[in-house]
């Protein structure tokens, strides 16, 4: 099995499970990033600077190839950001000879939207999928696109209910503050989730949460602090409660989904990672296109309507994670942060489309 990709990471965001299940069972599974990731952000300081980042990353994909089990992990020194800029017959070339090379059973890249979008990937996928045409019938190959599934799962909710089920007050650390807004906001991005995760900031003696009010948004406060003040019928108001940072705030509400039960006030000002659900009708371009296009799951996520393959990976989600930890710069996670009840929900199934071999016409309308 061959993976080509863009940047170090791709492999594992968009097929980690996947790959590690095969290279448990066995295969001998190969990934190729046509760059060393240069242009990326850099979210831990203390990893990289902007001089030392591609040998950063590229030891990362090293770290990374041995979690999910792969028998070999490279970078090749193309423009990060340039991909899309190179010619389209070369790019194809040098993919068909890194094919060739290999003479995989099967190849795994990017569709044509890009998994995420990014021009190099969008490049990427054009160019390995026009090389495998052009190698076959000579080398059958089997070709399939990574698909990302649009998740109603709410995050908010998943992590509204494992708070109030412990039974300790839980109070995040400094390394989980960080981990937790970079693995919301990039699940959410991705459509892992369907939050909308943004920064909030709280002047001085504003309210975040009014008693009574419905429960639609939780707070996770990264700097500040805040008074849980509680109204009794006689109108007097008494404190009950305080939160600082790395604490969750409403998470009660989301739970039971009952009205706030207590006003939370600003103390100092506070500045919180707020979860709130989005609207599912807008995903996707609207409804009409939504149905056109893709296709209901039994848990409610939606798949493009081309989907032919989806593989359990539930087994292998902590090599996914452990995998994604390994690529620090760019995710500076503790992979024993989360429950592993969320991280098997959301990254439980992988799914792809099957572009080669194209799969043949029914002949009949019994047929199963």
């Amino acid at each position: 099995m061959l993976g080509v990709f863009a940047h170090p990471d791709d492999e594992t965001i968009c097929a980690g499970g996947t790959f590690a299940k095969y290279a448990g069972a066995g295969a001998d599974v190969r990934v190729v990033s046509l760059t060393r990731g240069g242009a990326g952000q850099i979210r831990d300081a203390g990893v990289a600077t902007r001089a030392t980042l591609e040998a950063v990353r590229e030891a990362e994909l090293a770290a990374a190839g041995a979690e999910l089990g792969l028998t070999a992990a490279r970078c090749l020194d193309h423009p990060d950001g340039g991909l899309a800029d190179i010619d389209g017959p070369v790019l194809v070339d040098l993919v068909r000879d890194l094919i060739r090379d290999a003479d995989p059973d099967v190849v795994v890249t990017f569709g044509p939207d890009g998994f995420s979008g990014h021009p190099d990937h969008v490049a990427v996928g054009a160019a390995v999928t026009a090389a495998c045409r052009e190698l076959r019938p000579a080398t059958p190959v089997r070709l399939f696109h990574c698909h990302l599934p649009r998740s109603g799962m709410l995050l908010r909710d998943r992590l509204a209910t494992w708070v109030v089920e412990l039974t300790t007050r839980f109070t995040g650390t400094r390394d989980f503050v960080r981990a937790l807004s970079v693995f919301s906001r990039e699940t959410t991005a991705l459509g892992y989730a369907a939050d909308f995760v943004t920064v909030e900031w709280f002047p001085s003696g504003t309210y975040l949460i009014e008693q009574g009010e419905a429960a639609t948004a939780m707070y996770f406060l990264l700097s500040g602090s805040v008074e849980i003040r509680r109204e009794g019928e006689d109108g007097r108001v008494r404190v009950v409660d305080r939160s600082g940072p790395g604490e969750f705030v409403g998470e009660q509400g989301i739970a039971t989904g009952r009205p706030r039960n207590a006003h939370v006030v600003a103390v100092d000002d506070v500045t919180s990672l707020t979860f709130l659900a989005t609207d599912p009708a807008v995903l996707g371009g609207g409804e009409e296109q939504v149905h056109l296009r893709t296709r209901s799951l039994p848990s409610g996520d939606r798949i493009d309507a081309r989907v032919s393959t989806c593989i359990d990976v539930s087994d292998f989600v902590g090599h996914k994670i452990r995998a994604t930890a390994a690529h620090r710069s760019q995710y500076p996670i503790d992979p024993e942060m989360f429950p592993e009840s969320i991280l098997r929900e959301m990254f439980g199934v992988e799914y792809f489309i099957q572009v080669l071999p194209e799969r043949e016409l029914k002949t009949s309308l019994f047929d199963d």
